[in-house]
């Protein structure tokens, strides 16, 4: 089993139209395993493709749901 260094190094080093399994995704991201099974099955998640039971996710679809999804902020009182 890789570390969630590997697996960032994984997703970092990736081509963009790479298809990269949740565990990558998550290590890259910061989001929890279940914070994607609750997605998936509700929606409004970061659009994957379904490959028999897995979902693969394309790096570039990552990158362009968190560049949509991700608030710049200079302190915590912003929020």
């Amino acid at each position: 089993m890789q570390n969630i260094n590997e697996l960032r190094d994984e997703f970092i080093n990736a081509h963009s139209e790479a298809l990269l399994p949740t565990a990558v995704i998550s290590a890259y991201t910061g989001l929890s395993l279940s914070w994607f099974n609750c997605r998936a099955v509700s929606g409004g998640g970061i659009p994957y493709t379904k490959i028999g039971k897995n979902r693969q996710y394309k790096k570039q679809d990552v990158l362009d749901w968190l560049a949509e999804h991700t608030k710049k902020t200079k302190s915590t009182t912003e929020y």
